[in-house]
């Protein structure tokens, strides 16, 4: 029989706060409705979620913005879109980050994200107006942010893969100026359709 004390020791433990660990999993989650993926991690004191965002949403979304018909086809079939939720969870010394460190990685090696600055360039070339390029500019997701604990965003982040690809995401945060980094595994890019 546990004594008193040894028995308050385990409720105590049993209550407290999961932490997560370095190298957390990344979780999976599929949409039963809709077959949209979704991947998760918590680790080191930050989260991020990614969810795909299907190629006639990107379409829908940006051609009530404004944008001609062939720039929504070349975001929408030439990239691959998610909606990215990074949130400093518990860092306490606040966390920096800069989405030019972030890298996915496949089979072929590593490559860069395709940042706002690179579509901006691609707008400008393509004469997209004004007011469209100011909305895609609110729709992404921060290129370079700082966040206190509890502080997150959301938005859109793009990936210069096909439809359908898969591929790992290693994100980078600084924390008290120190580098932290970790892996979301098993990413897919949408296909046409979901299901």
């Amino acid at each position: 029989m546990l004594s008193r004390h040894v028995l308050a020791g385990v409720i105590a433990i049993c209550m407290m706060p999961a932490v997560p660990l370095f190298g957390a999993e990344s979780v999976h989650t599929t949409d039963a409705d809709t077959g949209i993926e979704s991947w998760e991690i918590h680790t080191q004191g930050v989260s991020l979620r990614l969810a795909q965002i299907l190629p006639d949403q990107v379409r829908g979304f940006y051609s009530a913005r404004g944008f001609d018909a062939e720039s929504v086809e070349l975001l929408a079939t030439g990239a691959c879109v998610f909606q990215t939720i990074f949130r400093n969870e518990f860092a306490k010394r606040g966390i920096e980050f800069n989405l030019a460190d972030w890298r996915i990685l496949t089979a072929k090696g590593e490559q860069a994200l395709r940042l706002e600055r690179d579509w901006q360039q691609e707008w400008a070339k393509r004469r997209v107006s004004a007011s469209a390029r100011t909305a895609f500019h609110f729709a992404l997701y921060p290129t370079e942010h700082h966040y206190e604990i509890g502080d997150w965003n959301m938005g859109m982040t793009t990936y210069a893969l096909p439809l359908g690809s898969r591929f790992d995401l290693r994100f980078v945060w600084r924390e008290n100026g120190e580098r932290r980094e970790a892996v979301l595994h098993g990413m897919r890019c949408a296909k046409e359709t979901a299901k």
